[in-house]
């Protein structure tokens, strides 16, 4: 039975967001509140400072409780990084007969089996030990001598076979992330963290785009993720350590500013096609601890995005290229995250691979309520893990992951307090 309260959780490189949602049936949600609060203590995907992050957490989460009025529970979380590890799995199951020569019908409940069956034999491999499973997808079933079986469910078999497409965490990036969920005082359950490409799946892509093959490319602050469709089916999943931050870091660099002054030149004149930029054009550029402002002029900005953008986009399509064929692709590119923003930065991801390109905000027609801030590409994670949340059992298969000895005593209220305090 699922839960009226769902609350969805986008810890990213430049931001922690958090929404709260109720269940209003008919597959739609009310949006009752949204925090949000500049990240601290995460890079590329990696926990760096789980006290920092916790404080961010704490603030995201509890601006989304102040403004919706309740309690977040039911708390669904991305997670995405280097560490995340791919496997195709088989999986065989024979199917009950009532009779030794007739065919049995195949349930969900025999779908879930082989599932599961390809799932333990990815987890026996060797170097995966210490990894967990977040994902099994389906790609096709076989049943007998018949394959290439999309829904087997209701068809008849003796012998059921799945490959099944396993997606892997490293267990340390993923118990640091469940920790600095449980120092800002929540709690989340293993089941609950969702890989960061399947969440944008379900905000940006329409099933054509599926079916006929398209790349997601999620561009954050801390990296480029990559999904690959094919054939309805997630076929490959990447992910690049390069992102926004690192355009931000160059321009601090080149324009010899702070951080905060460079994300702001960033996003008010930054343009990723320099020969679209008027070269008269100048900026004032805030100086380092109290020095004096200078003019730059904005060619010059958008010279330094372009490198790094177009550094970062060859990193992209060096690790896609072997991965899928144009003509596999018809739908082309969906570009989202925050860094799609950014003023022509779809020109050069279309040069780049050849392919065209659609910047994607997330379908928001499942949502009511206070909807409109979220018509943002930075916004199609966070929305992605709702609608999946909302697909999910929200009955617990295991236990959460939990700070020995902490949970039964007050020090866990006492420091969510700590937090919310500093915050």
């Amino acid at each position: 039975m699922k839960q009226a309260i769902l609350t969805a959780l986008d810890i990213g490189s430049s931001f922690v967001r958090c929404i709260i949602a109720r269940e209003v049936g008919g597959g739609r949600l009310e949006i009752l509140g949204i925090g949000e609060t500049p990240s601290e203590g995460i890079e590329k995907g990696i926990v760096k400072d789980i006290q920092a992050l916790s404080g961010c957490v704490a603030k995201a989460i509890s601006d989304a409780e102040n403004a919706a009025k309740t309690s977040a529970t039911n708390i669904f979380c991305n997670i995405t990084g280097e560490h995340i590890r791919t496997h195709i799995g088989d999986g065989r199951i024979s199917i009950p007969t009532e009779s030794p020569n007739e065919p049995g019908e195949i349930t969900q409940e025999h779908v879930d089996q082989v599932i599961n069956d390809a799932k333990n034999s990815v987890k026996i491999q060797k170097g995966l030990e210490r990894f967990r499973i977040l994902h099994g997808i389906p790609h096709n079933f076989v049943i007998d001598n018949q394959d290439d079986i999309h829904n087997p469910i209701n068809m008849n078999g003796f012998h059921l076979i799945a490959k099944v497409y396993a997606i892997l965490s490293e267990l340390t990036p993923l118990r640091n992330l469940s920790k600095c969920i449980e120092l800002a005082g929540y709690d989340i359950e293993p089941e609950n963290f969702i890989l960061n490409h399947i969440a944008l799946s379900e905000s940006v892509l329409s099933d054509d785009e599926k079916r006929l093959g398209a790349i997601v490319l999620d561009i954050g602050g801390g990296t480029c993720d990559l999904a690959i469709y094919s054939r309805g089916s997630l076929e490959k999943v990447l992910v690049v350590p390069m992102a926004g931050k690192n355009i931000t870091e160059d321009l601090a660099i080149g324009l010899k500013t702070t951080l905060d002054n460079a994300e702001y030149v960033k996003n008010e004149y930054g343009n990723a096609l320099v020969s679209s930029v008027d070269q008269s054009i100048e900026i004032d550029v805030e100086g380092i601890s109290g020095r004096a402002s200078s003019r730059k002029t904005q060619y010059l900005v958008s010279h330094v995005i372009q490198h790094r953008v177009e550094e970062m986009l060859a990193l992209c399509y060096g690790k896609a290229k072997d991965f899928y064929t144009p003509e596999l692709v018809t739908a082309g590119i969906v570009l989202c995250g925050g860094s799609a923003n950014l003023l022509n930065i779809d020109s050069v991801l279309s040069e780049a691979f050849n392919l065209h390109v659609k910047v994607a905000t997330p379908d928001l027609s499942r949502l009511n309520g206070m909807i409109s801030r979220l018509e943002d590409p930075a916004y199609a994670t966070i929305i992605g893990i709702l609608y999946h949340a909302m697909n999910q059992d929200a009955e617990p298969s295991s236990k959460s992951f939990h700070l020995p000895g902490l949970k039964a005593n007050k020090y866990v209220d006492k420091f969510k307090k700590i937090l919310k305090d500093f915050t």
